[in-house]
């Protein structure tokens, strides 16, 4: 299957601007428009129905949507009515989260088992079936759809956890990777997603394979590394203290002065000291460069062997996040697709 593209947004974009975004998207050929469910952005439940009204072909994700703060109950009813204004255009996508969970007094325990279970019951709801299952952290007694779903939705883990690459591999229909935009951090999660591969009992139409990445094109390479770091750091403050995921990209220990910062804890304050971020961390972890440099790591990107890349655009100081789209979809995507 040929390499699709996709735009993901965090929910930081007013509806009316998203809308006008998703049209330009299709005009360029964009196959995907995935939405985060990041806290405390705008609601992926509430703008995905009216960029499905406002567009007609265009493929519609959640990117991803976790089950604490979200009963998997819940997500199931949310998908399943999605499904009804957009018919078979839909990818849900779970995760294990963690931004706003502080705020929400929310521990994230057993991401790996909480997501096997959240599949579980969104499968089972979305076919009609009733679902009961108790546990240290989801319970369903008898909970089953009041309204008929004839929806098949591709359910992807989207992840940098080694385990949960594997439970991808095992059970979901698809991966989006996250924070890996080198040769080795892709290679070491899609070894990840086959070692998961070989424990499926279950064949699946279609595995999606969606490198997800942040984009900055400038031709001032400072002005890109700025705009990206702090989608750097974001992950890093998602996962302290746990850092496993830096060790194949060969960047571990973390720097004492970025560690001390991300200890405290503070999204705000990472933000503002996201330069702390060392200069290698970037390849690794993001997309950022001139053209040609953007061009050489896409490549790179798609001879792993995903079949999605989709982006976050950056603006930078000369950029918009519509200039990035439009030189993505016309001047790089070609130049890749000639070499893979």
């Amino acid at each position: 299957m040929p390499l699709s593209i996709g735009f993901l947004t965090y929910g930081d974009l007013p509806p009316s601007r998203l809308i006008a975004l998703a049209r330009l998207l299709e005009e360029l050929g964009y196959d995907w428009l995935w939405h985060a469910d990041e806290k405390f952005h705008r609601d992926p439940w509430v703008t995905l129905p009216l960029i499905a009204k406002n567009t007609s072909k265009l493929g519609l994700g959640i990117a991803v949507t976790e089950p604490y703060s979200r009963h998997p109950a819940l997500i199931a009813m949310a998908v399943a009515t999605l499904a009804e204004v957009a018919p078979n255009r839909l990818i849900l996508g779970l995760g294990a989260g963690g931004p706003g969970f502080p705020a929400m007094g929310i521990e994230r325990k057993h991401p790996a088992e909480t997501l096997r279970h959240a599949i579980g019951i969104i499968r089972s709801m979305l076919a009609g079936e009733s679902s009961t299952l108790s546990n240290e952290i989801l319970t369903t007694r008898n909970a089953k759809l009041s309204f008929e779903s004839h929806a098949h939705i591709p359910i992807i883990l989207g992840t940098r956890s080694k385990y949960i690459l594997q439970l991808a591999g095992e059970l979901a229909d698809g991966v989006m990777t996250a924070a890996f935009a080198s040769t080795e951090g892709l290679n070491h999660a899609l070894d990840n997603v086959n070692i998961g591969e070989k424990k499926r009992t279950k064949p699946t139409e279609f595995f999606h394979k969606v490198c997800r990445v942040d984009l900055c094109i400038d031709d001032n390479i400072a002005n890109a590394y700025e705009a990206v770091k702090p989608g750097v750091a974001l992950p890093l403050w998602a996962n302290f203290p746990n850092f496993k995921f830096l060790k194949p990209l060969g960047l571990l220990p973390v720097p004492d002065n970025l560690y001390q910062m991300l200890a405290k804890r503070d999204y705000n304050l990472m933000l503002q000291k996201a330069h702390l971020v060392p200069d290698n961390y970037i390849r690794h972890m993001v997309v950022a460069g001139n053209q040609e440099q953007v061009v050489k790591q896409m490549i790179q990107i798609a001879q792993t062997g995903v079949n999605q890349i989709t982006i976050r655009a950056i603006p930078s100081s000369r950029s918009t996040v519509e200039s990035i789209l439009t030189q993505f979809a016309n001047e790089i995507i070609p130049e890749v697709l000639k070499q893979c």
